[in-house]
């Protein structure tokens, strides 16, 4: 019947979803084309078909299609196709797309109504914070930013990534806040991603930075929308992904991720106390297990008396040295944590509980394990619990174990060379141009 009906059938061969419905309008035989699911049948029937159906006849098949996107359809947003590959565009975001004969296709924005609203934050919730989350649609979650930042000079910039999947991507930033040198390089990164798709976290994390040698994250990612337009003001560059209900901000650094929702909502000094506690916990997580090994094994003569003798006695009926028990306990504790996560929600607490409380219990009357190494790497596992942000506590998980196997193997020495390699590691990484130390790395004297 026409060229982009033909070869819309072939590109959608075999979809059980596309449907095709022929009409007559205004004299002249149309057929309307659609994927069931992304639209809305009841907009496809009030806003398209009965204001097409309704216009007098007998029309030319081009004056049909001026009709049909000036004033045939009023209630509904139209645009001209003028390829195939447009019309295809249009059927997969959403659109109802009427072939005329003889003068090309016209795209109806009939999108579904089926989407999640926003609701609560899950992960980065606060007792005093706004309780709207991002969710996995591009449009609520800008509409949900609009309320946070009202400013006309809030840009928005879009382009489609993957060669299949055609995600949606979303840049935005705030017109003379935001460094033009980092948006420019943002959309270059997009437009030079050759990937299949960009469905997951993963994806996004892994492609948009470049080449990454680094278990460390180099884009923020946050749920709450307060966040992310805290750091559109202070001239961040914020990414939304269709389908997925988070929001990314770069460039990204240490002070950055150490950085917590609830800090916006308390006073300065409970701010600064929670930030040094925080610190405090990024030490003991990364270092404890390797003190404990270093100081048990190889340097017992700097622990006090009283300390060294209860460490003797609980390890006197322990087969395994202190570095293969701490290395399994940190093990342990992985695999729990990795069954937490995986289980389901009605089962992931009992695990949790009998894994830590049941077991740990258990090898320690057995004495599998003795009392202080589980003190010790359960200390250092709360510690990484409260640090802000699943990929930098993940990174810092990893990095605890490279550093108890640096003081298993040379004691305090090789904590200090451990030490010193991974803060020569971050010192060399950079996030779109910034360092990733900062601010530790750019202070000055007031």
């Amino acid at each position: 019947m026409n060229d982009i009906l033909d070869d819309l059938q072939k590109r959608f061969a075999g979809a059980a979803d596309f449907s095709v419905r022929r009409l007559r309008i205004a004299g002249t035989d149309c057929v309307l084309c659609f994927l069931d699911g992304l639209v809305s049948g009841a907009d496809v029937a009030d806003f398209v078909l009965r204001p097409l159906i309704r216009l007098p006849g007998p029309l030319s098949p081009a004056f049909l299609l001026e009709r049909a996107v000036t004033g045939g359809a009023d209630a509904a947003v139209a645009a001209i196709c003028k390829n195939i590959s447009e019309a295809e565009e249009k059927l997969l975001a959403g659109f109802c797309v009427l072939v005329v004969p003889g003068a090309g296709a016209v795209a109806f924005e009939t999108k579904s109504g089926e989407k999640r609203g926003p609701s609560e934050p899950e992960v980065e919730s606060t007792t005093r914070g706004p309780k709207d989350a991002f969710t996995e649609t591009v449009r609520i979650n800008t509409g949900l930013l609009r309320r946070h930042l009202r400013t006309a000079r809030l840009r928005l910039w879009e382009t489609a990534v993957g060669r299949e999947s055609r995600t949606v991507v979303s840049l935005l930033w705030i017109d003379g806040l935001t460094d033009p040198e980092t948006v420019k390089r943002m959309q270059a990164r997009l437009a030079a991603i050759d990937t299949e798709d960009l469905l997951t976290p993963a994806a996004v994390e892994h492609v948009l930075p470049g080449k990454r040698r680094t278990a460390f994250p180099l884009l923020q990612y946050t749920e709450r929308t307060d966040k992310f337009a805290a750091g559109l003001l202070a001239g961040r560059v914020g990414l939304f992904v269709d389908g997925l209900p988070v929001g990314y901000l770069a460039p990204v650094n240490l002070g950055y991720l150490l950085e917590s929702a609830e800090d916006k909502d308390t006073d300065f000094l409970s701010a600064r106390f929670l930030k040094l506690l925080r610190l405090i916990a990024l030490a003991s997580a990364l270092m404890l297990p390797g003190i404990y090994v270093a100081m048990a094994a190889f340097h017992q003569e700097m622990l006090p008396t009283q300390l060294l003798e209860a460490i003797i006695e609980s390890k006197q009926k322990v087969p395994f040295p202190t570095v293969l028990e701490v290395l399994g306990l940190l093990t342990a504790f992985e695999l729990l944590q990795e069954a937490g996560l995986s289980a389901p929600k009605a089962v992931s607490q009992p695990v949790s509980i009998i894994g830590g409380l049941v077991v740990g219990t258990a090898a320690v009357e057995a004495n599998l394990i003795s009392p202080a190494a589980l003190i010790i790497v359960s200390a250092a596992g709360i510690c990484g619990f409260a640090l802000p942000g699943k990929s930098f506590a993940d990174a810092v998980r990893l990095c605890r174990f490279a550093l108890t196997v640096c003081a298993a193997l040379a004691g305090l020495f090789g904590l200090t060379v451990g030490l010193l390699a991974l803060l020569i590691h971050l010192a060399g990484l950079d996030s779109f141009d910034r360092a990733y130390l900062a601010p530790f790395s750019e202070l000055k004297r007031k």
